[in-house]
């Protein structure tokens, strides 16, 4: 039976294989490290987008209140001329027709 021994140039063989196994491995694994931190990074910049996207939200939510509250307020202030035209154009009828009116009776007395 031969024995299980390896030559010295087998085992040195052997050893380059190793080493140029474990830089390959050694390389991807900083390769992997770079694009893990890149990643990290892009998610903690998604992260500040989202929390600048929902401030921003908030604010525009706020800012619809306030504005349709201004429309209220611009409704009431542009329809009060039309209220007034209404109610002097009622007195003017009012009066005319009080007019009318006792010129009528001052007719029917007499």
């Amino acid at each position: 039976m031969e024995p299980d021994y390896i030559t010295r140039n087998e085992h040195n063989e052997f050893a380059r294989r190793m080493d140029t196994e474990n830089q390959r491995i050694k390389d991807e694994n900083e390769r992997q490290n770079k694009r893990i931190a890149l990643v990290e990074e892009s998610v903690r910049e998604f992260n500040k987008l989202a929390i600048q996207i929902e401030r921003i939200a908030g604010s525009i939510q706020q800012m619809t209140e306030e504005i349709s509250k201004q429309g209220e307020r611009l409704e009431n202030i542009e329809s009060k001329p039309g209220k007034r035209w209404e109610s002097l154009i009622t007195g003017i009828i009012g009066a005319i027709a009080g007019a009318i009116g006792a010129a009528i009776a001052a007719g029917i007395i007499r």
